[in-house]
């Protein structure tokens, strides 16, 4: 957290001081708060800011790229000052996170949103993709060590569709109106790479919060949608990626109702995502 000192100092700096402000929940690395009509994003994680000195940079760059899809940043602070960390403060955009019914229209919306996303201009960025994993382990807890084992070396092939990526698309990054309009949140990993990278992560997502079923549902109608391919061996990069040896119910999905899960949900749920790309690597889903 931030001390009321140091958030009066931002507010003063925004002209939002005495008005209303709201903590919002969900948030994993980074404190988010609603301040008046917008939305104030302010970093405290020091571990990454060392990793990324230039993370408010890096989500204007995303936003301004996104255009329409994202919000409109309003104003930011790039480093500390006085004691205050680096901030950015952005328009707030309709709707609400909704997990209560993740069924096949949700995530048909879902996939069409992403393919919204991949249809706008590649930027010129220095904001590339690389993955988050640079080792591979097959997690202590499995009751398949040897199938986990023959997959540490599945790597997908090399992508033919570079597109501009959010990088952390799935459903508590989406926000959704009563009209079923939807809205993406969350840019600050957006860069510039393989579209299967998306579509990999909301997979595994839906995977662990939802089915299996689900998660392919989503891939097919994103495919349908775009007349496109997908090979299976990103699902594996994103397994890897997400750490499955300490892996666990991601707090935004208990933050907005899904208190029925639990790590040993989650690692079954893995386990039979893995699986499923074990027993399909050769003739695909």
């Amino acid at each position: 957290m931030i001390s009321s000192a140091v958030l009066t100092k931002i507010l003063q700096q925004l002209g939002q001081e005495g008005g209303e402000v709201e903590v919002l929940k969900g948030a994993t690395s980074s404190l988010v708060f609603r301040v008046g009509e917008g939305i104030l994003r302010v970093h405290t994680n020091q571990d990454w800011l060392h990793e990324e000195p230039d993370l408010v940079l890096h989500e204007v760059f995303a936003l301004q790229a996104a255009g329409d899809l994202a919000p409109d940043v309003l104003d930011y602070q790039t480093d500390v000052r006085d004691e205050v960390p680096p901030w950015l403060y952005m328009t707030r955009s309709p709707g609400e996170i909704r997990l209560d019914q993740v069924d096949e229209q949700y995530v048909d919306r879902l996939a069409q949103m992403l393919a919204a996303i991949h249809a706008l201009p590649i930027p010129e960025s220095r904001y590339v993709y690389q993955p988050y994993a640079t080792e591979r382990h097959v997690p202590t807890w499995t009751q398949h060590p040897e199938r986990w084992r023959q997959l540490l070396a599945v790597e997908p092939d090399e992508s033919q569709t570079i597109r501009f990526i959010h990088r952390d698309f799935h459903p508590v990054n989406v926000l959704y109106e009563m009209n079923g309009t939807c809205h993406t949140i969350d840019w600050i990993n957006a860069c510039v790479g393989p579209i299967e990278v998306d579509l990999a992560h909301c997979r595994l997502n839906l995977a662990l919060l939802e089915s299996i079923e689900m998660a392919d549902h989503f891939l097919k109608s994103y495919l349908k949608q775009t007349k496109r391919s997908y090979d299976h061996a990103w699902d594996i990069r994103a397994v890897f990626d997400f750490g499955p040896e300490t892996i666990d119910v991601y707090p935004g999905w208990k933050a907005y109702g899904r208190q029925n899960l639990s790590q040993d949900n989650v690692r079954e749920r893995l386990e039979k995502f893995v699986l499923k790309v074990y027993e399909n690597n050769e003739s695909g889903y």
